[in-house]
């Protein structure tokens, strides 16, 4: 099924699916003064993102803290395109990309569209990874704070429950009383959001502004790479 026909409960994820998280990390790079030998920031990012994610695993377990993962991600993404990063080097550019985020802006018309599903009468909220804290404060400089209600954000620290765990939807799902097939989430990460939803019931929508490649094969219901194209799920 390829449209919301269905659809009561739609949750996105926050990072790189309400907006673009390339451009704090790119100005924290160019306010860092780093040199990248000609590397496309594009690339760059995609392999911390890889990084992080492979580190995320190892955070959940609780075998890393989160500052761990940050600064390891920063270092071993940069010597992979012959930068060698500090760890002194790679806090400051951790701590200038936090401030960055400050003034992050969601992707064109999303948040025209959450408004058009509220006004359907779908629950609409957020389902996130990260600390509380810093989840919250992207959420309130996003300004999403103002147009879902705090029930219906889930952050995983403040749960318990971390994706790409199934039981995260599964909470969600309990916690709004909806049936998983009327459930649906919309992410970027193949592994955290398209697999996690489909393995636990749910309909994935996966935001692919990236142009990645699936990792398994699982089938979203459906693909798209701009909000441009939301017309096509209704």
């Amino acid at each position: 099924m390829n449209k919301l026909i269905n659809a009561e409960a739609i949750f996105f994820d926050l990072d790189d699916t309400i907006y673009d998280q390339q451009i704090p990390f790119q100005s924290a790079i160019d306010y860092g003064n780093i040199d990248i030998n000609n590397t496309d920031y594009q690339l760059l990012y995609k392999r911390v993102r890889f990084h992080s994610d492979k580190l995320w695993k190892d955070y959940t377990a609780g075998t890393i803290d989160l500052d761990t993962v940050r600064i390891r991600r920063l270092i071993d993404a940069f010597q992979e395109f012959g930068a060698t990063l500090t760890v002194a080097k790679a806090i400051e550019i951790q701590e200038r990309y936090e401030y960055e985020q400050k003034t992050i802006k969601p992707f064109s018309k999303v948040i025209s569209i959450i408004n058009e599903l509220q006004q359907q009468n779908k629950i609409v909220g957020l389902i996130t990874n990260g600390p509380v804290e810093h989840q919250t404060s992207k959420i309130k400089a996003l300004q999403l704070d103002r147009i879902i209600p705090s029930e219906l954000i889930f952050i995983s620290d403040g749960i318990g429950i971390t994706k790409p765990d199934p039981r995260i939807f599964h909470y969600v799902q309990d916690q709004v009383k909806k049936n998983p097939e009327n459930c649906y989430y919309i992410g970027d990460t193949w592994e955290n959001d398209i697999e996690a939803a489909l393995n636990a019931g749910w309909n994935a929508i996966w935001y692919n502004f990236r142009n990645r490649q699936p990792q398994s094969s699982h089938k979203p219901n459906k693909i798209i790479t701009s909000y441009n194209e939301w017309s096509s799920l209704i």
